[in-house]
């Protein structure tokens, strides 16, 4: 299989560029002038901005019998309503028009968990559930849910193969920016008053997810949706969890949704005084107190089976504690616990 994935720099779009290259497929790297490149990586490189109406999309998809497509702004902050919304709806049509002109009808548009929305309870949303209205959610949950539906209105027209792989919380190693997955863990560990909020998310690692984007591709049917997860589980325990692998305290105070509103503030204006992004958000904060879990039984009948959350945490601790993202001053109170150790020793 030839492949061509866009968004190849990203957390997502890396790690199914390096298991299409495990599995033996020709990979075609698609991402924008600025962004690194690895190049030890033996794949066609391709240059172009899907946010750009004069981009030649069809060279990046000409002889591609799959298309994965990541590209997308994953952000609370520093990104406007409008580019987020471009980059997901404009750029995903752009591809989606170029594809169908050069014949590549099988795409796997990665789009994601919170477009099946949420829950004030402990249960789980499967895809079943259905898309979300979208309303009074932030930007970006907007932008994912608009991609989405498009995606499937666009595909229906142009006669495309389109399917949609729906990954949770995403944690691990980037050569790009932070972004809010792995965030929640640099936030925690720059924490000094370690707190904790009401409400829960799924955690998964990237390796898993981009796994799962195959077997989509390989196995999925068209038009289908299919929830990529691991483990649900509650914030207190994620913030336990954290502080177990790195030897920091544990969760200390319950912040409530005004408390976290407050502290989000708090640390967007740190961070614009200090030329830095923040680490938590006021959007963010709008989504204390929900559940963001669900079930990945029917990627489960794919084959997918995808690790248990801590070692999503395990992998991620491993690489941050040694990545510019974690401030000295909160290295030298880390004690990383022996299974980061034996991670990297393995």
């Amino acid at each position: 299989m030839k492949a061509l994935v866009t968004g190849a720099t990203g957390l997502i779009g890396t790690h199914i560029v390096r298991a299409l290259i495990a599995d033996g497929h020709a990979v075609r790297a698609l991402v924008r002038n600025e962004s690194r490149r690895d190049a030890t990586l033996p794949v066609d490189w391709a240059t172009a901005d899907l946010r750009d109406p004069s981009a030649n999309l069809e060279a990046a998809c000409a002889g591609c019998d799959a298309v994965f497509h990541t590209a997308a702004h994953f952000a609370y902050t520093g990104v406007t309503a409008t580019d987020l919304h471009d980059t997901a709806v404009a750029g995903t049509d752009r591809l989606l028009q170029a594809c169908a002109r050069v014949g590549a009808r099988r795409i796997v548009v990665t789009s994601s968990s919170v477009v099946f929305g949420y829950s004030n309870r402990t249960i789980e949303h499967a895809e079943t559930a259905g898309i979300a209205a979208g309303d009074n959610e932030s930007p970006y949950v907007r932008a994912k849910i608009a991609q989405h539906r498009h995606s499937l209105e666009l595909g229906a027209q142009l006669n495309l193969d389109i399917r949609f792989a729906c990954p949770t919380m995403t944690l691990g190693p980037t050569t790009s920016r932070l972004g809010p997955s792995n965030g929640l863990i640099a936030a925690y560990l720059a924490d000094p008053l370690a707190c904790t909020y009401p409400g829960g998310c799924n955690l998964v690692t990237a390796r898993d997810v981009a796994r799962g984007h195959l077997l989509i591709a390989q196995h999925g049917a068209p038009g289908e949706s299919y929830l990529l997860g691991s483990q649900n589980m509650t914030w207190r325990q994620i913030h336990t969890a954290i502080a177990e692998l790195t030897g920091i305290a544990p969760p200390r105070v319950m912040l409530n949704h005004s408390l976290s509103f407050l502290a989000a503030t708090a640390d967007e204006l740190r961070a614009a005084l200090h030329g830095r992004t923040a680490l938590s958000t006021r959007e963010q904060a709008q989504m204390v107190g929900r559940y963001y879990w669900y079930t990945h039984a029917k990627a489960a009948s794919l084959g997918y089976a995808p690790a248990p959350a801590r070692e999503a945490l395990i992998e991620t601790i491993s690489w941050l504690a040694a990545s510019p993202h974690i401030a000295r001053e909160t290295r030298i109170n880390m004690h990383l616990s022996p299974d980061i150790y034996r991670f990297r020793a393995a």
